[in-house]
């Protein structure tokens, strides 16, 4: 890429000041439009039930906007009558376009489970975007998988169906009808930007619904829940022996000896480590005890079958303080009783952390149909091999929530539709090689990274952690390239990315880092100058992001000749 397009990207740079750019070419007066209002909204969409409507008056760059709630019901797609809630937002100066926002975790919320780049959030409403978001048709807390059973050995179809794909597509549909009669104009396009579980909507979107959005994004994606077989197996290698527990304690020192050993292998020191999978670095050589060393040995490798075949990515070795493995994986706080089924008591929530929470409650609700479910009884070792029935049995109760086979985009990507594709490479919740794996057997299925950039570009986002946060650039701007991409035809070539002090932009306060973000499997290479400035930095077309070392191979990543 020449350093006339860098330069082009360096001036769309987010910065917290000003939103100039991404707020360029917002929406012009648009023409009368509906009551806002119950009676003014209901009846547009037989199966939408308005709850709540109500005028936002305008605040600094956002323009006042009709807010409405309420509920869908929702139907068929092989399961039980179910009901989302949505919030829908209508923009005094409308473009034309729906922008579906994700939902993170289990869902069970709107907008307090709100899960997207939150760049684009800034600039949906100013731009003129009607936006929606939907609970996924439950209520409950981001770890709580309680509404997927009825009972013990009783699942609950209809919540299940809507959690899985069901209600973001028929909340969309109805999102659409309900705008264009607001306004009395139709919907010209329609977008979905979504990280984590949202991400995983927007995958889902993507495989079911294609017809669903003209472009999306998805961030950090939950491709499918067999995570949760490999989470299993970490938290028995974390509870092996007393003496196997890694403290939150001893993790900035772990980072910063693998930071040692790998910043340097991409070419320049700067404090980043583009490519965790090309690092060689051993947990024996970091200092902990052999307990230790082999229970973070387990949390960096593959989940196995019998056969040894990978069934899930392992871990990047890369970040695990603050917020990283901490929060994630072996709690800010130790377990009070480590060898229980509840190791941090409080039913598998708080003070547990995120990860356990997760696995605690799906193996309960969604494998086993129990909510007395032991995780310890899950049939894999803490080496990380499950037998082969454990997976087919676990597949066969969570696959319909999945997006994770190459052989489902083909419609998506046959009919010419674009997605901006992004993960944090030291994300502690979801492995970034599970979207790397996805990202090249999509290649080889569609004739190679050049054919599939035409559809689908990944962006692999250097030291950030779970949709965001890191010591990487982990701000950058999705909705605009996607908007460019889409109407304009001009592919995202690069993301241009910022990191701020602390992880908090603010007006007045400029970044401390800028650089590109390059389309997978392009690593972004170095011209010299000021490491921390975007000006020292390219795309130059290359394929160094799929170098694969030692910690790349444990992870489960296959060597590229």
């Amino acid at each position: 890429m020449g350093s006339r397009h860098i330069d082009g990207l360096r001036r769309n740079l987010f910065l917290a000041s000003g939103l100039a750019t991404l707020l360029g070419g917002l929406a012009s007066t648009a023409p009368a439009h509906a009551d806002c209002s119950v009676p003014g909204l209901s009846g547009t969409v037989k199966e939408a039930t308005i709850a709540a409507a109500s005028t936002v008056a305008a605040a600094g760059a956002t323009p006042a906007y009709c807010k409405v709630e309420g509920k869908l019901a929702t139907s068929g797609e092989g399961a039980d009558p179910g009901s989302a809630g949505f919030e829908l937002r209508l923009p005094t100066n409308w473009n034309g376009k729906v922008l579906f926002w994700g939902v993170g975790g289990l869902a069970g919320a709107t907008y307090a489970d709100f899960a997207a780049n939150p760049v684009d959030l800034q600039a949906a409403l100013p731009k003129g975007y009607a936006t929606v978001i939907t609970d996924e048709g439950h209520k409950g807390g981001g770890t709580d998988a309680s509404f997927a059973l009825l009972a013990k050995g009783k699942p609950n179809w209809a919540a299940r169906a809507d959690y899985e794909f069901r209600a973001t597509h028929q909340v969309t549909v109805a999102a659409k009808r309900l705008a264009a009669a607001y306004y009395s104009r139709p919907v010209t396009r329609a977008y979905f930007d979504g990280c984590s579980n949202g991400g995983r909507q927007a995958m889902v979107e993507a495989t079911r619904y294609p017809e669903d959005f003209d472009g999306i994004i998805a961030g950090a994606p939950f491709l499918d829940l067999q995570v949760i077989t490999a989470a299993a197996a970490k938290y028995k290698a974390l509870f092996a022996k007393p003496e196997s527990y890694l403290p939150a304690s001893a993790l900035p020192a772990i980072d910063a000896k693998v930071r040692a050993a790998c910043d340097a292998a991409d070419g320049v020191s700067d404090g980043l480590i583009q490519n965790p999978a090309a690092c060689n670095v051993r947990t024996t050589d970091l200092g902990l005890s052999a307990p230790q060393a082999t229970e973070l040995t387990t949390y960096i490798s593959a989940l196995r079958d019998q056969g040894k075949r990978v069934i899930y990515p392992g871990f990047s070795i890369t970040d695990f303080a603050n917020g990283g493995m901490d929060r994630w994986s072996i709690g800010e706080v130790p377990p009070s009783a480590p060898n229980s089924p509840d190791p941090w008591g409080n039913k598998g929530f708080k003070p547990a952390p995120t990860g356990f929470q997760f696995t605690d409650h799906i193996l309960q609700y969604y494998y086993a149909l129990d909510p007395d479910y032991d995780y310890r009884a899950f049939p894999v070792t803490p080496e990380g091999t499950a037998t082969d029935a454990a997976i087919r049995a676990f597949d066969s109760r969570t696959s319909r929530a999945d997006a994770g086979r190459p052989g489902l985009y083909d419609r998506f990507i046959a009919q010419g539709r674009k997605m901006i594709w992004y993960h944090g490479l030291s994300d502690p919740a979801l492995p970034p090689f599970r979207s790397f794996v996805l990202y090249e057997a999509l290649a080889a299925r569609h004739g190679g990274y050049d054919k599939l950039q035409g559809g689908l570009r990944f962006f692999a986002v250097p030291d950030m952690q779970h949709c965001g946060s890191g010591p990487g650039p982990n701000f950058f701007d999705t909705l605009g390239p996607l908007e460019a991409w889409v109407e304009q035809g001009k592919a995202p070539d690069a993301l241009m990315a910022a990191h701020y002090p602390n992880d908090k932009p603010a007006p007045g306060v400029a970044p401390d880092r800028t650089m590109p973000l390059c389309p997978f499997p392009t690593q972004a290479s170095y011209a010299g100058g000021d490491v921390k400035a975007a000006a020292s930095w390219s795309c130059k077309a290359n394929t160094r992001m799929l170098d694969v070392g030692l910690d790349g191979r444990l992870a489960g990543l296959p060597a590229h000749k």
